[in-house]
């Protein structure tokens, strides 16, 4: 158990402040493309190696998606070992049919006790699983009591927490399995991303394994007390059930509180658990005192945040740097930090009785240098703007760290495909703003000063947000997910850590982040015709290569396209667009404009290139040609101006 213990409390977890992952981002061998920017990445892989996830197909692990819950019961089965080869006859849910790819599992974890579907005799398949949800099925496969411990929640939005997972979530945070958000909410009823799931069960397995650690063997059952002879009343045994209140020679007579002579039954002992609360506010610098106030007298003890101690022996295995004695009760007490290094924490109290308080909420430990340390959008408007193909953040070619890009003459990443961090955010100390570098070896932003490494930067999505990121040699690659359109929401989040020339995540400092904008490739609006040349007009700016818009022009007399008297267009011109502009022109060569005959034009018009790197794909379009009128053709066939693709 010791061992267990000061694992959790060495520098790596003091400095990343999570919970050791059995899997090293050394040595982790990541089968899946998508999630080297996860922070469950190590999790993920320690999960895969057990059996327990799999991937999405084609390699991808899809980390920011949901989870159903009949996927997470084949999670839980697997997790736990759950005997999944015998099924009942006849299915205990109504959507979990016995042909269901999940039944053995949801079954298995029926008979085990872990899930009791939603009270109208259906499991929920296909709904996404809840995080109160998530907390209350590892908190039962944990097997500890749970009960009443719902008092002890101190997040915002507990009141929206349901009342049956109350007790549940207070426990596995309490355990280290779940932390709240940065603005304070649990977020009971949002959706558990797949990453987040995984992140969860690797915590599940080591809190399980103190518990497993802790839990004595099961003793036989006592032999019956026999009972006292009626023949000697002086020393009769108090019955089971609860003491009468009256009087002479009845049980209460006699004896003081903490005897048991005569017929006397001692008073009850103090029982309800204890508690603390932080007075500091956190963060604090190394050398500032911890402030708290506890409701009894006794020890209190500061533990890294990574670790989950479930008893007072757990605590007592601690080195004494992180123990103190509180002599009075509800007062402010004080528990000095210049022994402790740069971390997250939280304090737990056990009175004199040996009984355990709940943990306090988070308190971070930072070192006074790094305190001048802050991120922030360049411009408070600042935003991304995320076209289809996706772009490379990273910095530009730095004059004072004489630092080069090496790549050949004129190859360096075309502005459409990359932005330079240092345009987005900017970190300051002491008023000054640091410049922001990729270190392409171990691929990471550095804030650096005097060309020294100060701190480093992560960028991830924030949750709900459908947006990829991924290391490249040369900079982070940002891409849209699935399913976006240009109303989507979703934004950035680059968090600030002090540096750590190993993998190991470092203290966070802070944060902010940047709202994206998708936009989707450009579209033609109108199509008009005059004296044998096309006017295009776009929804967008364009900014074009030469050459790059194709087109290809037919021309019936008929105006159907089916008959013979089609004929194919090949001597024309398109001019490249000047930069930013919403249109272009189609020129047709003097021997392919038609006569005063009417008729209709077909254009197919593909490789419109906007601001963000968008490319259109094929589209068709008709152009009418008023009979008798060649000179004019206002607008497309209003009919046919959506056609294609």
């Amino acid at each position: 158990m010791r061992n267990t213990l000061m694992k959790v409390l060495s520098s790596a977890a003091l400095l990343s402040a999570i919970a050791v992952p059995a899997v090293s981002a050394e040595t982790a061998t990541t089968p899946f493309s998508d999630i080297a920017g996860s922070y469950a990445k190590d999790a993920i892989n320690e999960l895969v190696e057990k059996g327990i996830v799999n991937g999405k197909g084609n390699g991808k692990f899809d980390p920011t998606g949901r989870i159903e819950r009949q996927d997470f019961a084949i999670i839980l089965a697997k997790a736990l070992g759950l005997d999944v080869s015998s099924t009942p006859k006849s299915p205990t849910f109504s959507d979990v049919p016995s042909d269901s790819y999940a039944y053995a599992s949801v079954e298995a974890a029926v008979k085990a006790g872990l899930i009791k579907g939603q009270g109208n005799g259906t499991f929920g398949t296909g709904s996404n699983l809840s995080r109160q949800d998530m907390a209350v099925l590892f908190v039962r496969a944990l097997g500890v009591d749970a009960q009443g411990k719902g008092s002890i929640l101190k997040f915002s939005d507990a009141s929206s927490i349901s009342d049956y997972a109350k007790d549940a979530v207070a426990v596995a945070v309490g355990l280290g399995l779940f932390n709240g958000g940065t603005d304070g909410k649990f977020d009971p009823k949002g959706g558990a991303a797949r990453e987040e799931v995984a992140l969860v069960a690797s915590r599940f397995f080591d809190a399980k394994e103190i518990i497993d650690s802790q839990t004595p063997p099961s003793q036989p059952d006592p032999a019956p007390t026999t009972p006292v002879e009626p023949a000697k009343p002086a020393t009769p045994t108090p019955p089971a059930t609860s003491v009468p209140s009256s009087s002479g020679g009845s049980s209460n007579s006699g004896g003081g509180s903490n005897g048991n002579n005569g017929g006397s039954t001692p008073s009850q002992p103090e029982t309800s658990a204890p508690a603390v609360e932080l007075v500091s506010s956190s963060p604090l610098n190394i050398g500032d005192p911890i402030l708290f106030r506890s409701s009894k007298e006794g020890d209190v003890y500061v533990v890294p945040y990574a670790a989950t101690p479930t008893s007072k022996t757990d605590l007592e295995s601690l080195d004494d740097r992180f123990k103190s004695s509180v002599l009075y009760a509800n007062q402010v007490t004080e528990m000095q930090t210049s022994s402790l290094t740069a971390g997250e924490y939280k304090v737990y109290f056990v009175d004199q009785d040996g009984r355990m308080s709940a943990p306090s909420d988070k308190i971070v430990l930072q070192v006074k240098d790094e305190k001048g340390l802050t991120i922030a959008r360049v411009n408070q408007g600042s935003s991304i703007l995320l076209g289809e193909s996706g772009f490379v953040l990273r910095d530009t070619i730095s004059q004072e760290l004489g630092q080069e890009i090496d790549q050949e003459p004129n190859q360096e990443l075309d502005l459409l495909e990359s932005r330079d961090i240092n345009d987005l955010i900017q970190v300051k100390q002491n008023g000054g703003t640091l410049h922001i570098s990729y270190n392409t070896d171990s691929h990471r932003f550095e804030v650096i000063a005097n060309g020294i490494p100060l701190a480093e930067i992560e960028i991830q999505p924030t949750p709900e947000s459908s947006v990829s990121v991924n290391p490249t040699e040369d900079g982070i690659q940002i891409s849209p997910g699935g399913g976006t359109t240009e109303s989507t929401e979703a934004s950035l989040r680059f968090t600030l850590y002090s540096y750590t020339e190993k993998e190991e995540r470092g203290m966070k400092l802070d944060q902010v982040d940047l709202p994206v904008h998708f936009d989707l490739a450009p579209s033609i609006t109108e199509v008009t015709y005059q004296d044998g040349i096309f006017k295009v007009m776009v929804d967008q700016e364009l900014y074009q290569d030469v050459n790059s818009i194709k087109a290809e022009i037919c021309y019936s007399s008929s105006g159907n396209f089916d008959s013979t008297d089609v004929v194919n267009i090949s001597q024309f011109e398109v001019p490249t667009p000047e930069q930013g502009s919403k249109q272009f022109t189609i020129v047709l060569g003097t021997s392919q404009t038609p006569p005063n005959q009417g008729g209709k034009f077909q254009l197919k018009i593909r490789g419109l290139k906007d601001s963000t790197g968008n490319i259109s794909s094929e589209k068709k379009f008709f152009v009418t040609i008023p009979d008798g009128n060649s000179n004019t053709a206002p607008n497309p066939d209003p009919t046919n101006t959506s056609e294609g693709e």
